[in-house]
């Protein structure tokens, strides 16, 4: 799957702005505050239907306009595609994909895969396990559309049983609605821990050599899932009636609390460097690389599972990488089809790039410096 063109109408910084995107290496060259994030951000939306960063929709609409407009061009093996999304101050937003209206987002997001690499993505190893988790719970439910499914139906369930808790303790029926919601909980719960354990292994053998041609073979990058819940076997009987144990145990707790104290939803997925928590032990160069080797492993796990090449957003990474970690990153991504925007070419000099396209964004207009 290649993006052929995107068009960007009121979004961000741009009035009106029409790229098109080579095959290979998209370069977009600017100073700071030109809006090349947003074209990326822009692409990303075309995906997902959501941000990489953590804003509302509207947030995304020039400030002095209602509504946004994003048509994203795609050439899926010689079929040519157009989505379409629009975004309103005053509605929700609406994709459409070839002129059809996208009747759910999980339909979008099978559609073609994307891999992001933000200064922004350190915090998936410097801060909350929350973020670990959603970047887990986006690589698993790109491959895996019923892994989506299975989180939705827990988090709905979660959110009931939370009710349950903050206001039915001295309701007739209390414990026969609390058991019964524990018991639905337990089991998308148990589907959702399986999963996470059999796509962490994969990524974690996808590292290992990653993270030792990354670090000149000093180095060992390990994940491990984190949970309250028992896990000696991963069959789905065996972790569902472990998640009720557990969930029985901490009755009093939630009780007390009002809320679900344990389950997956508070879950963490340890990221380790040489049987230390990169997080809490790592040097700020180990945790980049580290996360390089995340983002590369989320690469080959989508290409070998779904048999096709995702596009690949870099934005501004080569000022936080050494010359090293940039020459192995551009010898992996050449193979695929990249859009990269970095403030200066000075730092790619150095290496004999070809099939490469180079934009130069200023003040809301984009040329080409080299096709």
């Amino acid at each position: 799957m290649i993006i052929k063109n995107t068009y960007l109408l009121n979004f961000r910084n741009f009035e009106k702005l029409n790229i098109s995107f080579s095959d290979n290496i998209n370069i977009i060259l600017g100073d700071n505050a030109q809006g090349k994030t947003n074209i990326l951000e822009a692409v990303y939306f075309s995906a997902k239907a959501k941000s990489f960063k953590q804003i509302r929709d509207k947030d995304m609409i020039k400030f002095d306009k209602d509504v946004s407009y994003i048509r994203t061009d795609i050439d899926t093996d010689g079929i040519y595609e157009k989505i379409e999304a629009k975004l309103s101050k005053n509605s929700k937003k609406t994709i459409r994909i070839n002129e059809e209206i996208v009747e759910t987002i999980r339909e979008l997001r099978t559609f073609f895969d994307i891999v992001v690499f933000t200064p922004e993505d350190m915090k998936i190893i410097k801060e909350s396990k929350s973020y670990r988790r959603n970047f887990l719970d986006d690589v698993i439910s790109s491959i895996n559309p019923s892994y989506r499914k299975a989180l939705s139906n827990y988090n709905r369930i979660l959110n009931q049983r939370n009710h349950i808790l903050k206001n039915g303790k001295y309701e007739k029926y209390f414990k026969e609605q609390l058991n019964a919601a524990s018991l639905q909980l337990a089991k998308e719960g148990a589907v959702i821990i399986a999963m996470r354990v059999k796509y962490i292994r994969n990524l974690e053998l996808l590292g290992i050599d990653i993270h030792k041609n990354l670090s000149d073979d000093i180095e060992l990058f390990e994940l491990e899932y984190e949970s309250e819940i028992p896990m000696e076997s991963v069959d789905i009987d065996y972790l569902t009636k472990s998640f009720i144990k557990v969930l029985n145990e901490n009755f009093s707790k939630d009780i007390k609390y009002k809320y679900t104290t344990v389950g997956c939803h508070r879950d963490d997925m340890l990221i380790n460097i040489n049987g230390k928590s990169a997080k809490n032990y790592a040097s700020q160069g180990q945790q980049r690389t580290a996360l390089l080797t995340l983002k590369l492993a989320q690469l080959k796990l989508l290409k070998y599972y779904k048999d096709t090449n995702p596009v690949i957003l870099l934005d501004d990474v080569f000022s936080e990488l050494d010359d090293k970690r940039i020459g192995y990153l551009l010898n992996i991504i050449k193979d695929y089809q990249s859009l990269i925007t970095c403030t200066s070419l000075d730092i790619l000099k150095q290496y004999n790039l070809k099939n490469i396209r180079i934009f130069k964004l200023d003040s809301g207009k984009i040329d080409i410096l080299r096709n």
